[in-house]
């Protein structure tokens, strides 16, 4: 990782930006990682179109909020990338060292995907494809993140996922100094700070409002670590285990969740999954959940990584 700090004038204040630098693991195709996912249109996120830069606000531990701009410097075969830290006063070097895990967190910068690209040459067609640098599905820097935006996809449209991630943000979220309209995802302490009557005002989130909000105050209270299901060495069966035993999170959520994890044993069964697989491999009849998800049981332990692509090389191509 290298760094250098210069000075900017911010919108509010003395704005100083920090320049660091990722190495993630070869093969890594970064706008394609980037946009694997719709967590790429979810606040605190932003997506440059015409810079192909990932832009985000992030609260560090420290309670210094700063604004992450991420781009490709290299190749699939070399690959780099630049983090533009735009921040207030200092960025002491362990400030540098997190904001480099969360980015390299987000981009899944060090998982191994060889396995995977195997089974993809094994098939050859249009799986090929993926062995150039993709099948890394974007993520949040936190566990707790991905679960408040899990929980936020269940039983509606994505238009309405991205409103109420918007409502959050803007109503516990805090502020950039450099332009107090950019904010950071709230910290589950904040969102336990609001009475249960308030936190359902601000946020509306219908049904998922008491779920969302239990989550933040067991996690607020020391109760649960959702950090720690970040361990390997936990069993897929009991990490799923885990997952269900919170509020909100069903058999789609779990499987979602351990997809963000990096556990790809399960397939998260929805209505996307069953008009995919009905529309492609079963001339648009909906098969049953047994039937559809055998289409991917060969995969083994890679199976919820294979559904993934495949609808993302569907859409790509439509």
């Amino acid at each position: 990782m290298t760094h250098r700090t210069e000075e900017v004038q911010g919108k509010a204040s003395m704005i100083n930006t920090t320049h660091l630098s990722l190495t993630p693991l070869a093969p890594f195709d970064y706008q394609s990682t980037a946009q694997s996912h719709g967590w790429m249109e979810l606040a605190p996120n932003a997506w440059d179109k015409e810079r192909h830069a990932l832009q985000r606000v992030e609260r560090l531990s420290t309670g210094q909020v700063v604004l992450l701009d991420i781009t490709s410097t290299g190749s699939v075969e070399q690959p780099e990338m630049a983090i533009e830290v735009h921040h207030a006063g200092e960025l002491s070097p362990k400030d540098r060292r997190e904001v480099t895990a969360a980015v390299g967190r987000i981009f899944r910068a060090d998982e191994e995907l060889s396995e995977f690209y195997a089974l993809c040459r094994e098939r050859g067609g249009p799986w090929l494809k993926l062995t150039a640098g993709l099948g890394r599905v974007l993520r949040s820097p936190t566990v707790f993140e991905d679960a408040v935006k899990t929980i936020c996809t269940i039983n509606i449209q994505w238009g309405g996922t991205k409103g109420m991630v918007k409502r959050l943000v803007n109503a516990f979220g805090e502020q950039y100094p450099g332009d107090p309209a950019l904010r950071a995802f709230p910290t589950p302490e904040t969102m336990a700070a609001a009475t249960p009557e308030a936190f359902a005002v601000a946020a509306r989130l219908g049904f998922r409002t008491p779920y969302v909000h239990t989550l933040a105050q067991r996690i607020a209270s020391g109760e649960l670590d959702l950090e720690a299901l970040r361990n390997p060495a936990l069993p897929t069966l009991e990490l799923k285990k885990r997952l269900l035993s919170i509020k909100g999170v069903g058999n789609y959520a779990a499987a979602t969740l351990l997809m963000l994890l990096g556990r790809y044993d399960e397939l998260a069964v929805d209505t996307a999954f069953r008009q995919f697989v009905g529309h492609k491999y079963f001339q648009g009849q909906y098969p049953s959940d047994k039937e559809a998800q055998a289409l991917y049981a060969d995969w083994g332990r890679w199976k919820y990584l294979a559904y993934w692509f495949d609808i993302w090389q569907s859409f790509r191509e439509s």
